[in-house]
């Protein structure tokens, strides 16, 4: 099936937001701190503003009257720089003018005076008793949570946030446990490096504002700006256009806020678009340290699992807190079953780029941490790691502890089939290891509400309005599979409207592969209920209806009559027509009895096999064969499923062996540029490939559909870390897999033996 879009994205004439130019439009540029962590004593603008070219300058001034501080959860990064600067590029000033070129010129000549403040550089300096604090910090404050959890804000110094979930009598079970292991692992920040960068367009128009922009989260966008200007949220106007891919760069509030504010100083509309570099000094994966204790029995079962995540979140909060806890109770428990469980996350500060949202939501760094153990006590106790995988695992209908969502997929069946595409049993060539992982995630977020719209013309096309941002995984191709179903038309004559927050009806941001499942379940409900607005009107209209009215094909059917849709419609309204209008809604209510408020709306497991050879002198890994798998419920549009599938397992690939960013001594970043940045091209992927959709179909969307965006960078660092230790017998605890660090494991695993 393809989309209107799908060919214009091919032919290279597609408009994304980036693309977008309104009458008079000016532009902006930021002037960025050089310094990680530094006090603002002065910035001079005089000479940017007798720049002809120059309309307008913004510093942390021109913030006064304005709540101008943006996070998820904690609100603590502000506009513009107010007081000092907590990491390399955080924006200071914004310089609006006739052209980019002008507007970079007129940055360049703004002068900024600074006292260098102490390095905060990673999570071990700003843990140091002696670590300057990158915040004035108040007492802890607890925040309330479900059965089992708790969380406190700013419980320490340069700690921005700890949570805490309990299940189980985990003294108990250790003190009868045949076997106790305790490792500790660390994982490196990606940038996300979406191929189109931020950008917004804003206008101010004296009563409120207007904004176009790639932001997957209008709605909040829209409430975040009503904040922060003091206006009624009547008065925002939110355009979500179409985005060239994101992976969590473009979620939640970014810099549209600022833009809007340079276009009521300058009068005029004004556009801020990011350049790659400013994107890598913008929002970050979150590095981690994991710290796990696992309980086995004397035959193998896991029995408990204590778990410290240490995330490193950068200088400001962004969406640091909802990864955190989803990482630590939703992820580092993994899809297995145990007797208890004792899982604390924290997000440390450091005068690094802040971190936030990245698919998988904090998934990744503890699927890598828990896999790679686990793999390393099935060795440790000569078990199979398949097999020790196998008698585990959640089986469908069982919930991992009281008041979660029970396991909607079959575990077992997703893991034998990429073990069984490896060739797991089969014997292994001389230098070969194989490897093989199982992550889980949550899909559909906390509590969440989708609504849709679709709209019935008398021709018998549909358009349909929900709140689903467009970041490239197909929402077109998605709502017109479903309507077209529904009502028996051509998926080609059905489209999805664009975002426009006067207009679409509420979503609360496209998160979590809620695409299939939420959204999508909203959009059947809203094509049912006009099939059945147009089963009414046909029984209106015929006025020999003696049996059964069906909609089959497009066509109605009753008796001998047949009609098609613009036939019915003109003998029920006449030549000027009309149209049928249904609306849907999906919901994943809160639940007090939930330990994070709301159970998950559907689990995404992850399945991963990999076979690699390690070269013994340079220490390279080369990735011969990769399997990996996903569960979708039911593929509502196969082709996207095994796009979305390879997509992630080349960005989990990527964690393995390639990307990172880093940063200095002093907390800068090393690399952060496209041409410093190593990603992979298409010489790094595997000789042989293969990813699998499976459709265990239990799933809350329609026909059992689950969402499957992030499924696959999950499980693929951890199966391919496994592989390299199978080849090598060495220890593997970090990433990325580079020859140097190989050759340092194989060497420190040699001098063990």
């Amino acid at each position: 099936m393809t989309a209107a879009n799908d060919v214009a994205r091919v032919r290279g004439t597609f408009a994304y937001a980036i693309d977008l130019a309104l009458p008079g439009m000016l532009h902006a540029a930021l002037v960025r701190s050089p310094h990680p962590h530094a006090e603002i004593l002065a910035i001079d603008t005089a000479a940017a503003l007798a720049d002809p070219d120059v309309v307008a300058v913004a510093t942390a001034d021109d913030l006064a009257g304005l709540d101008p501080w943006q996070g998820v959860v904690v609100r603590d990064q502000p506009l513009l720089a107010i007081g000092k600067a907590r990491h390399t590029g955080e924006p200071v000033a914004a310089v609006v003018a006739r052209d980019p070129a002008a507007a970079a010129r007129a940055a360049a000549r703004i002068t900024v005076r600074w006292r260098v403040l102490p390095p905060v550089p990673s999570i071990e300096a700003a843990l140091a008793p002696d670590a300057p604090a990158l915040f004035d910090q108040g007492p802890p404050e607890h925040l309330p949570k479900g059965p089992g959890a708790e969380a406190w804000r700013e419980p320490a110094r340069n700690v921005l946030w700890r949570f805490r979930f309990r299940a189980g009598d985990a003294d108990a079970v250790f003190a009868r446990a045949a076997h106790v292991f305790t490792d500790t692992y660390r994982f490196p920040r990606m940038s996300h490096l979406p191929i189109e960068p931020l950008c917004a367009v804003a206008r101010w128009d004296g009563d409120g504002g207007e904004v176009w922009c790639n932001n997957q989260d209008p709605f909040l966008l829209r409430t975040d700006l009503a904040r922060i200007f003091a206006l009624p949220e009547a008065a925002i106007r939110v355009h979500a256009l179409p985005a060239g891919a994101g992976f969590g760069a473009k979620s939640y509030p970014k810099h549209e806020a600022l833009t809007l504010l340079l276009s009521r100083l300058a009068r005029a509309p004004v556009r801020l678009a990011l350049t790659w570099d400013e994107m890598m000094l913008t929002l970050s994966q979150h590095a981690a340290e994991v710290t796990l204790t696992t309980a086995v029995s004397a035959e193998g079962r896991l029995l408990a699992r204590r778990a410290l995540l240490r995330l490193d979140g950068g200088a400001y909060a962004d969406a640091s807190v909802i990864v955190c806890e989803k990482g630590a109770y939703r992820s580092l428990p993994g899809p297995y079953r145990w007797q208890a469980v004792e899982s604390v996350g924290e997000v440390v500060r450091t005068a690094t780029v802040p971190a936030g949202s990245f698919r998988g939501f904090g998934g990744p760094q503890a699927c890598f941490a828990g896999e790679r153990q686990l793999d390393a006590i099935a060795r440790r106790l000569c078990l199979d790691p398949v097999e020790f995988r196998a008698r585990n695992l959640l089986r469908p209908g069982e919930a991992p502890w009281p008041g979660e969502t029970p396991m909607d997929s079959d575990l077992e069946d997703g893991l034998a089939t990429v073990a069984s595409r490896i060739g797991w049993s089969s014997a292994r060539a001389p230098g070969r290891g194989r490897g093989i992982a199982v992550g889980m995630k949550d899909g559909g977020g906390f509590s969440r509400r989708s609504l849709a719209v679709v709209k019935l013309a008398r021709d018998g096309s549909a358009l349909v309005l929900s709140g689903i941002a467009d970041l490239g995984q197909g929402p077109e191709r998605v709502a017109a599979a479903i309507v077209a179903e529904v009502l028996g038309i051509d998926p080609a004559r059905v489209r999805l409207a664009p975002i426009d927050t006067d207009r679409t009806p509420h979503d609360q941001g496209t998160h979590a592969s809620v695409g299939a499942a939420m959204v999508g379940l909203a959009i059947r409900r809203a094509a049912e209920a006009v099939r059945e607005r147009l089963l009414a009107l046909a029984a209106e209209v015929i006025d020999e209806a003696s049996g059964e009215i069906a909609l089959e094909a497009g066509m109605i059917r009753c008796g001998n009559v047949v009609l098609s849709i613009p036939a019915l419609f003109d003998r029920a309204f006449g030549a000027q027509g009309s149209e049928l209008i249904g609306e849907g809604e999906a919901r994943n209510p809160f639940d007090a009895a939930a330990p994070l408020g709301s159970r998950c709306g559907f689990w995404m497991p992850s399945f991963a096999a990999a076979e690699v050879t390690v070269d013994a002198e340079t220490g390279r890994v080369v990735v011969e064969r990769l399997v990996v798998a996903g569960d979708a419920g039911h593929a509502i549009d196969p082709a996207g499923c095994r796009a979305q599938t390879e997509g992630g397992a080349v960005q989990g690939l990527a964690q393995a062996l390639i990307e990172a960013l880093a940063f200095d001594g002093e907390g800068r970043l090393a690399n952060g540029a496209p041409l410093l940045y190593r990603m992979p091209s298409v010489l790094d992927l595997p000789r042989d490939f293969e990813a699998i959709t499976l459709e265990h179909g239990l799933g809350p969307g329609p026909h059992g559909a689950k969402g499957l965006g992030e499924h696959a960078i999950l499980a693929v660092a951890a199966a391919i870390a496994n592989a390299v230790a199978d080849a090598t017998g060495a220890d593997i605890r970090s990433l990325p897999l580079n020859p140097d660090a190989v050759l340092s494991a194989v060497a420190e695993a040699a001098g063990e033996g």
